[in-house]
């Protein structure tokens, strides 16, 4: 089948062992690549009851068909496996060249399986492969490591785990260059099997079914992204910034305040202070990163903070600081830590210092404090080591788990469900637990609506329509991330279907992007059922459930309940079990999954 490599490399690290899976036509027909293929092989592969940080647990790094061609934005990959976060799904994904080039080393995917005696890299080029010694590499950085690898294996690219991995902290990371896998703690998982990193390299090219075709339709379709999406090439994601404090979207105080007076100091006008490039991934005309220097804390064209950034580590900890919060993302992109989940959580113990329920002596407004909490609980230091296992175990020991800021484990990204109602059924029923990547029905509640998909726009304070808008987003972002193309390509949903027929000599009607989409949605929530998923566990955090005073939103609230009935209605699944229906099983040619 042309568009993959046609097979997947396997790494059993217990055996030092190297080995590969052909890709399953019939999987890839109904689930492209990406998650979705994942979803699938992984439900066969992995025993649910695996402990996410054991050697059975397995990591699966994938491509889509599109990636390593011109077709704009899938210059990304994805990683799954058993969140140790969660204990269910997880996913996270990336930018960057990472997903390229493990395409142009002859896979389509790395499974990784087992745990090395000592750390390892795994070095894949041009369709061998090796485990090697990387007992000199194991306590560097995420930058060190990758300098080091390139300079001895020469023109490839690395994924890898810093210190925060090694040490097995719970939202570890996994960092390419500039770009991170940063959610479901994948980091840890790597660290957990004594990986250290993984270097792809090679010079095969993707075969195309219709290459000429192809070629002229990627051209065309990066012309109308370049053109459409100028203010996210000269702004970044910093302009949601200000887009954010209009609808009360911002976090503030741990999401318990609406205003923020020193918000212009952490916008986009303000990133130009600091401004010195952009980062663009493969194939991509946006170009949405940011690089910044920071002379007085030596940083010099380094990634610069993301909006989920400029929230956790600025407005949701009252922090006006640009250059510190430069630093802060900068250390955790070095130590290997998901910048939302180590902000919420260092959020998280300053509100219980606030409220008398913890003594961890912290205060609102004190970055340098932050500074040496992302050291120590990168370090597992001091109070780090407590910090590290997430918000949630600290609400357990605290007896606090009624004012945690979570969904099944995962603290909650930096989108107020308040403020876009919708939010509430995505965030309830993400298969990875809270994702606002699953499903920005808030970009649609603002106008980046689809309606040759049946995605409408509303009104962002209803509860009445979100059920079904909000399961028809996921669908559609599930799509896109087993193409995989990255969510900013606000490409004509035709235009990437006829990518794909190009690319695979495929015959798929726009209808069956949405059919696509929700198999990936599907296979999901039969992993997580397998794995103990209870519907008991979706429900939002009472503390997003009582309204804001005097705020643009009304004093409105979500209505869980009404959003998840119409959901289910909707997905014709069960309300009390979770589970999919007969009739949505035959609806999807998954019947055999029942």
């Amino acid at each position: 089948m042309t568009g993959y490599m046609g097979q997947i490399l396997v790494a059993d690290l217990t055996k030092n062992q190297i080995t590969s899976l052909e890709i399953d036509n019939e999987i890839a027909n109904k689930f492209l690549g990406g998650s979705g293929y994942a979803a699938r092989i992984l439900y066969d592969l992995l025993d649910p009851t695996t402990d996410p940080l054991s050697p059975e647990n397995m990591l699966l790094f994938m491509a889509g068909p599109l990636t390593g061609t011109l077709a704009p934005c899938t210059g990304r990959h994805v990683v799954c496996g058993k969140s140790p976060i969660t204990n269910l799904w997880g996913e996270s994904h990336a930018g960057g060249h990472f997903g390229t080039f493990l395409k142009f080393s002859g896979y389509d995917g790395i499974l990784v399986k087992g745990r090395a005696e000592k750390p390892v890299t795994l070095h894949i080029e041009n369709n061998q492969a090796k485990i090697i010694p990387a007992e000199n590499l194991w306590g560097k950085t995420t930058d060190s490591t990758q300098e080091a690898l390139k300079k001895d294996l020469g023109r490839v690219r690395v994924a890898c785990i810093g210190p925060a991995g090694e040490n097995l902290v719970k939202f570890a990371s996994i960092v390419n260059a500039e770009r991170v896998a940063a959610r479901c703690g994948f980091g840890a998982v790597m660290g957990s099997k004594h990986l250290k990193a993984i270097a792809v390299g090679g010079k095969h090219k993707v075969p195309l079914y219709s290459p000429d075709e192809f070629k002229e339709l990627a051209q065309s379709s990066k012309k109308i992204l370049g053109e459409g999406m100028s203010m996210l090439t000269d702004q970044g994601t910093a302009m949601y910034v200000d887009i954010a404090m209009m609808f009360n979207d911002m976090p503030i105080k741990y999401f318990q305040e609406i205003e923020f007076d020193d918000v212009d100091l952490i916008n986009a006008k303000s990133m130009e202070n600091i401004l010195t490039g952009r980062i663009a991934c493969y194939s991509c005309p946006i170009g949405c990163g940011r690089k910044v220097s920071v002379p007085e804390y030596d940083l010099v064209n380094v990634a610069g903070p993301e909006f989920q950034t400029l929230a956790a580590f600025g407005s949701n900890l009252m922090i006006s600081d640009l250059n510190k919060i430069a630093l802060m993302n900068s250390l955790c992109n070095e130590y290997g830590m998901d910048t939302i989940s180590c902000g919420s959580t260092i959020a998280f113990a300053t509100h219980l210092s606030d409220i008398g329920k913890a003594d961890y002596g912290l205060t609102w407004n004190d970055p340098d404090r932050v500074i040496d909490l992302i050291h120590a609980i990168a370090k597992r230091e001091g109070i780090g080591n407590e910090l590290a296992e997430g918000s949630v175990s600290i609400a357990q020991k605290h007896s606090a788990e009624d004012i945690v800021l979570h969904v099944r484990g995962m603290e909650i990204p930096n989108h107020d469900p308040r403020a876009f109602s919708g939010m509430t059924t995505v965030y309830t029923t993400a298969s990875r637990g809270a994702s606002h990547m699953e499903g920005d029905i808030y970009s649609v509640d603002m106008g980046a609506d689809v309606q040759e998909l049946g995605i409408i726009a509303g009104d962002r304070l209803e509860n009445d329509g979100k059920g079904k808008t909000a399961a028809r987003v996921q669908e559609y972002r599930a799509f896109f991330d087993s193409v995989i193309m990255c969510h900013f390509a606000i490409v004509p949903p035709q235009k990437i279907i006829d990518l794909l027929n190009y690319a695979m000599g495929a015959s798929y009607q726009l209808d069956d992007l949405m059919t696509i989409g929700a198999r990936a949605v599907t296979m999901k929530r039969l992993f997580n059922l397998r794995c103990g998923l209870k519907t008991s566990d979706e429900r939002l955090p009472t503390p997003l459930l009582k309204p804001h005073a005097e705020s643009v939103t009304d004093d409105f609230v979500p209505d869980v309940d009404a959003q998840l009935k119409e959901y289910y209605e909707y997905r014709q699944w069960n309300r009390e079990t979770g589970r999919p229906t007969e009739k949505a099983l035959q609806d999807l040619e998954m019947i055999d999954l029942q």
